[in-house]
């Protein structure tokens, strides 16, 4: 069970304070060059045009998350004709929030990428899309990279699951999703659902989100953090802050580009214009 003092840790404790953070980066050879520590399949990545904190549509846009939540999914229900020939299963809420989310509609979930260079080009291109030289004042961009494996085997503990347990599943999903957490059960995970639209699959997207609607996805990820790290698992080794110099934007984004990732790639209709407030996430995470 969670303590006042345990509460009080979880709610006040920066991701940076258990997370490791990479010296701030000028060059992006040297950017391209960490990437390669991160190849392994385990990882997933979120670029932002500054350092806001990891946040969910619904949590910057709704006071009342929780009751937000159940007007847009039913709104959104409605109306999916207008958008959608194809709908989610009644049941497969996961892939409901993934088409939601697709089409803009604030959520729990949280844009992520198994592709470190797509992270990359998003958070480059957020900075000033339309900006050819970088002002000094500009804020470095962001990316960050979390161990999801581990972070689900952790999530599972703690949900009393078996290892083997597909959290993305239809049946257990929608239990985890719609439950009322007690005690320490705060936790955040990756999920991806069985369906994936145009979206997901150009830009490798997956999703994170926290278990409860009335909680922030940042405190459920630290709690989950501090959970792991009370047990003595290396939990700073889960979760990676990079920083990138805003005069290397242009370098980074004239890299991906020869490597074919830009815009025109990744982007189809109005994605792109569609940059909402936290640098493009929306796009990848």
């Amino acid at each position: 069970m969670t303590s006042a003092m345990d509460f009080k840790e979880m709610r006040e404790t920066p991701l940076e304070k258990i997370a490791t953070i990479h010296p701030l980066i000028t060059r992006a050879t040297d950017l391209f060059e960490k990437f390669r520590e991160f190849d392994d399949a385990k990882w997933a990545f979120r670029g932002q045009g500054k350092d806001w904190p990891l946040t969910a549509t619904i949590e910057r846009f709704a006071l009342r998350p929780e009751v937000a939540q159940d007007y847009v999914i039913r709104e959104f229900r409605r109306r999916v004709h207008h958008y959608s020939t194809s709908a989610p299963q009644c049941d497969d809420d996961l892939e409901w929030l993934a088409l939601m989310q697709h089409h803009g509609a604030p959520t729990r979930l949280l844009d992520w990428t198994r592709s470190a260079q797509i992270a990359a080009f998003f958070a480059a291109q957020s900075v000033a899309p339309f900006v050819r030289e970088m002002p000094e004042s500009l804020p470095p961009f962001t990316i960050w990279a979390v161990d999801k494996d581990a972070l689900n085997a952790e999530a599972k503990e703690m949900l009393g699951l078996t290892r083997d347990t597909d959290i993305s599943s239809p049946e257990v999903f929608r239990k985890i999703f719609w439950s009322q957490p007690t005690d320490d059960l705060f936790l955040a995970m990756a999920v991806e659902p069985y369906r994936v639209n145009e979206r997901l699959t150009i830009q490798q997207g997956l999703f994170l989100l926290g278990n409860h609607p009335l909680l922030p996805f940042h405190n459920c990820l630290v709690n989950l953090l501090l959970q792991a790290k009370r047990q003595g698992r290396p939990s700073g080794e889960w979760l990676y802050k990079f920083e990138v110099a805003p005069g290397a934007r242009a370098d980074v984004l004239r890299t991906l580009d020869k490597v074919n990732i830009n815009s025109a790639t990744l982007s189809r209709d109005r994605w792109l214009a569609r940059q909402s407030t936290d640098g493009g996430p929306r796009e990848v995470g």
